[in-house]
């Protein structure tokens, strides 16, 4: 039943979204015609800016919202260092001001055994945040090493007996998270940015697809420095030969 509920949502959650995409593209094609009357005062185009800026960012939260249904998964297995290697593009496009992202890999790790899709989508969104955090030309690390740890976790593991667990962690140098505000970070929509664009959304999206890949996201913060850390089981198999990526 909890698996027929779930599915029901998820359909429903794509479909909502799909219609609301395809209201707001109309909106925009009207809204660019009028945007092109050379004829209206400064008062009415000012308007239509802020109504233009309005529904961009509806479109961006409908974007984001799809990530929050279960997305057309194909479980494979991938070698850390050749998922990370891959990763490498679309995480430095969201380095700003001066950013600068370091990538790293443990040799000899386990494979991953993961919807490689669900992964890139949690791990975009955790490196998102952490470079909005980051200071002016700071520094935001990637590292996947070994966790020897024990791990808990909500989420239904993908391997039935997993050797052991791996870290994905991504590190930043900013203010760090408030310690009064820890409970809340995994809220959707709760966020602490001052931006118009930001819609609460990126650790509550990552943590649910973590969650799919049966792991968990776990955070340590303090002043300088925040670690979210992404844990993943591990398949027997290592990977030869593992070796830093370069950024």
């Amino acid at each position: 039943m909890r698996i027929e509920q779930s599915e029901f949502h998820d359909h429903l959650l794509r479909g909502l979204t799909h219609k609301m995409n395809n209201i707001l593209s109309l909106f925009h094609g009207y809204l660019g015609l009028l945007m092109d009357d050379k004829k209206l005062d400064p008062e009415t185009v000012a308007g239509l800016v802020r109504i233009r800026d309005g529904a961009t960012a509806a479109s961006r939260l409908m974007d984001r919202t799809k990530a929050l249904s279960t997305p057309s998964s194909v479980w494979r297995q991938i070698a850390p260092d050749d998922f990370l290697r891959a990763l490498v593009p679309a995480c430095n496009g969201y380095a700003a001001h001066g950013v600068q992202i370091q990538f790293s890999c443990e040799a000899g790790l386990p494979y991953f055994w993961v919807d490689a899709s669900g992964l890139r989508i949690a791990l975009k969104e955790i490196v998102k945040n952490a470079c909005e955090a980051s200071p002016a030309d700071g520094i935001v690390q990637i590292a996947i090493k070994r966790y020897a740890r024990p791990v808990r976790t909500q989420g239904r593991c993908s391997i039935s007996s997993p050797i052991g667990w791996m870290s994905i962690s991504v590190t930043d140098f900013g203010k760090g998270i408030p310690a009064d505000l820890n409970s809340k970070i995994f809220q959707p929509f709760f966020t602490t940015k001052n931006k118009r664009d930001s819609l609460g959304l990126g650790l509550s999206v990552a943590l649910g697809l973590a969650q799919r890949l049966g792991g968990t996201i776990r955070i340590q913060s303090r002043p300088g420095k925040t670690t979210v850390r992404l844990l993943l089981p591990a398949r027997a198999r290592s990977v030869e030969p593992a070796a830093k990526i370069a950024a």
